[in-house]
């Protein structure tokens, strides 16, 4: 696989990177891989054959494995892949491989019946390599697979550089709307709602819903670890109940857009 200056970036930055404790290691982060299951789980259906694209280290592969179903987990890190390698020794249902989301030939058409692309539009800078990754989606999904997409939002930069202390150079990498514009250096791309999901219009897909997967968790991480036990259960039960509406959606740091192959 040849590799351009972005790839690389990405690889380095994953590769001294933690990625595998960063959906468990506060209830804040937490937020998001239980919102993400829920839906992962609201329209599996029983004996369902799974792609993960962008797996990181396995969190929702390995456990979607554990629960019995056929999944196949694909990321562009290979110290990502053999961490998955390690943690699924004992998993015949489970399997994983270098691979780069713009190029899935590995796979053929109309496959899986449930395609998680959950890294790969963190990082994709140009309506090109956006448009690649959507399609190798859902080339690879049967008909009437359901397909998800992580991304980040662009409303969600300021307010989180409030709390990290950085918001002259967030402003800098802003256009003149607030949208963030496309530096590959900067690593992370970003998105506004209504802009993601323009990429989809001239798809063979049907939009289902968009999910603020961790709402406004990553702006209050110390006070939400300090909650009482019940406490932390209504925050939780109220992320859940709102999730899907617009308001909720704006300030989420992670999004997930859920649509049906044509």
């Amino acid at each position: 696989m040849v590799l351009n200056k972005s790839k690389n970036i990405i690889i380095n930055k994953y590769t001294n990177y933690n990625e595998d404790e960063r959906l468990v290691k506060d209830r804040a982060h937490n937020i998001e891989f239980l919102t993400t299951m829920r839906y992962i789980q609201k329209y599996l259906k029983p004996g369902a054959k799974i792609l993960e694209i962008g797996a990181a280290t396995g969190r929702y592969s390995i456990t979607l494995a554990k629960m019995g179903y056929d999944v196949t987990a694909v990321d562009l890190t290979p110290k990502h892949v053999e961490i998955m390698k390690q943690k699924s020794k004992r998993l015949k249902n489970f399997q994983c491989m270098v691979a780069d989301a713009l190029d899935l030939n590995m796979f053929k058409d109309n496959s899986f019946d449930l395609v998680l692309n959950f890294g790969p539009m963190y990082h994709l800078f140009n309506l090109k390599d956006k448009n690649k990754a959507i399609s190798e989606t859902l080339r690879v999904a049967k008909k009437n697979a359901i397909c998800m997409f992580a991304y980040l939002s662009s409303s969600s930069l300021i307010p989180y550089s409030v709390r990290t202390n950085d918001v002259l150079h967030v402003v800098s990498l802003m256009d003149k709307t607030g949208r963030a514009k496309d530096i590959p250096e900067e690593i992370f791309a970003c998105s506004y709602i209504e802009d993601f999901k323009k990429l989809f219009e001239k798809t063979k897909s049907k939009y289902i819903t968009n999910i603020a997967t961790d709402g406004i968790s990553p702006y209050m991480r110390e006070w939400i670890e300090q909650l009482s036990k019940k406490d932390y259960e209504a925050f939780k039960n109220w992320h859940f109940m709102t999730c899907e509406r617009l308001d909720h959606q704006g300030l989420s740091c992670h999004l997930l857009y859920i649509c049906k192959k044509k």
